[in-house]
């Protein structure tokens, strides 16, 4: 367990430098020799399950130059070497955790060779039960690449040879085998699901993530605990039943996008219903705050409850245990959750995050849910029920003008919920509900909200909205040197193909 769990760790480091190597690529381009835009994924086995890759030559224009140099004070402000006059520093401060984890060094031992394509494959596991992997690069520098591949295996942690044009390093001699010989025979490039998925994306990415469904399964079925399992069979029964996911990124002159695409079977008749409930227009951003950091909008919960009370199979509950849970419920509340509650819940939702002085989970942040119910006067009485019925199992609760404070048995908060109009609002602490039922200057009113669905592509629907600078602190980051303002995320699906597309939006 400890060799799995240092290949994993390596595998990490090595995509963390692609991700490093995407972001000031432009700069190292004119260095860069002998690239082969199919080299990496012609040598990467038919069975791979997840296929990562950078390709710094789509990195050379405009929208890719202005990106990277936005970062710079970001990247100095946060301590990672960055030099304007030699931008190869930036690579620097990943030599002290790659050498602790893998023996080596990005500034002495992979950047003096590695061309413009480099790429990491993950497999399923052997008969020994070991993850596999494979990194693969091409090579601009023949002596550098000779002298890691001789430094990498006397170190023993893998398999590293020069190949055609790439350098090929695998966690065992058996996937190098199946690399080297994957040209002449079955590659990830011949597989007709990897075409299809490709085939959706744009052709000049920057950066491209595939997963084949099929093989990440047997992959999860050894880095999934086995106490975990069920939860990630009752998350799948919600989605539609993927065969291939894929994921292009690349600089525009808004921004970062990414398109991400996933093939799947035919969609259920739920969520066919649930496809076509979405709104091209959100409905649910007049009643959050200006100030909103996170907004996720959607519509007809009721049919989001359908899909996961199917789906509980995988946690060993079927729809019938499901449905007497709710009917127990019923008979200690005085009304069923199922029939009168969540099948109610079908306009819109919110999901969001909002600044305030209380954010119990988060610091400075409130989570709210807000959902519109078809007979809001049942909902207020079904409010109260609530309240009145959890200190039978242990829950304390408290009704402040009503709005309903539940704690823990312990003592710690847990929820607070209230009724506005036909709007249910739930919310990690009363702050959040305030924020919700108060507000005066709403999310619509918003300058750097108005007009933000329009960057997305015509046909998708909006689904999610963010405001950079009150996350930042979460992440360790200074909201003063972060040159992206805002998020936008739409999605636009038919009955073979979900597709949605994120904008990372920079400031002027």
């Amino acid at each position: 367990m400890k060799n799995s769990r240092s290949t994993f760790l390596i595998i990490g480091a090595a995509i963390a430098v692609l991700g490093m190597v995407a972001v000031a690529a432009f700069w190292l381009l004119p260095r860069l020799l002998g690239a082969d835009g199919d080299a990496i994924v012609q040598h990467m086995p038919d069975n791979t399950a997840v296929f990562a890759e950078i390709n710094l030559l789509n990195l050379q224009d405009n929208a890719s130059r202005q990106t990277a140099a936005a970062f710079e004070e970001t990247y100095n402000s946060a301590d990672i070497p960055f030099n304007p006059a030699d931008p190869s520093t930036i690579f620097n401060g990943l030599d002290g955790a790659l050498s602790s984890l893998a023996g080596v060094t990005v500034s002495e031992d992979v950047r003096p060779w590695v061309g413009a394509n480099a790429g990491a494959g993950f497999l399923p596991p052997g008969e020994d039960g070991q993850p596999r992997w494979l990194l693969a690069a091409t090579v601009r520098d023949a002596a550098g690449a000779t002298a890691f591949i001789e430094k990498v295996n006397g170190m023993g942690q893998g398999t590293a040879v020069r190949h055609d044009s790439l350098v090929l390093l695998a966690s065992d001699p058996a996937t190098l085998a199946a690399a080297q010989a994957a040209p002449d025979g079955l590659s990830l490039a011949d597989s007709r699901r990897y075409q299809q998925t490709m085939a959706e994306l744009p052709d000049k990415r920057a950066a491209t993530l595939y997963v084949n469904m099929a093989e990440m399964d047997k992959l999860l079925a050894t880095a999934v605990p086995p106490e975990q399992e069920g939860m990630v069979q009752a998350i799948r029964g919600i989605l539609p039943a993927y065969t291939s996911l894929g994921l292009a990124a690349f600089a525009t002159d808004t921004g970062i996008q990414v398109e991400m695409v996933g093939l799947h079977g035919p969609l259920t008749a739920t969520q066919q219903a649930l496809l076509a409930a979405q709104t091209a227009v959100p409905t649910s951003d007049a009643y959050l705050p200006a100030d909103t950091a996170v907004y996720l909008t959607g519509q007809r919960l009721d049919l989001l409850w359908q899909l996961l009370k199917g789906s509980l199979d995988g946690l060993g509950y079927s729809t019938a245990d499901v449905d007497e849970a709710t009917r127990l419920f019923a008979g200690l509340f005085g009304f069923n959750p199922d029939t009168e509650l969540l099948a109610a819940l079908d306009g819109a939702f919110a999901l969001a995050l909002i600044p305030t002085a209380g954010g119990t989970a988060v610091p400075g942040l409130s989570g709210v849910l807000l959902a519109e119910h078809n007979q809001p006067d049942k909902l207020a009485e079904q409010a109260t029920l609530l309240a009145a019925g959890l200190p039978r199992l242990g829950f304390a609760t408290a009704n402040d003008n009503g709005v309903f404070l539940v704690n823990n048995p312990d003592g710690t908060p847990l929820a607070v919920y209230a009724v506005d109009g036909a709007r249910v609002i739930v919310s990690t602490d009363a702050a959040g509900v305030t924020a919700v039922t108060t507000t005066t200057d709403s999310l619509t009113a918003a300058p750097a909200y108005q007009g933000i669905w329009a960057h997305l592509p015509g046909e998708a629907k909006p689904l999610l909205f963010a405001n950079a600078a009150p996350l930042a602190g979460l992440f360790n980051l200074d909201p003063e040197t972060l040159p992206i303002t805002h998020a936008v995320m739409g999605t636009t699906s038919d009955d073979a193909i979900s597709r949605a597309t994120l904008l990372l939006i920079l400031g002027d």
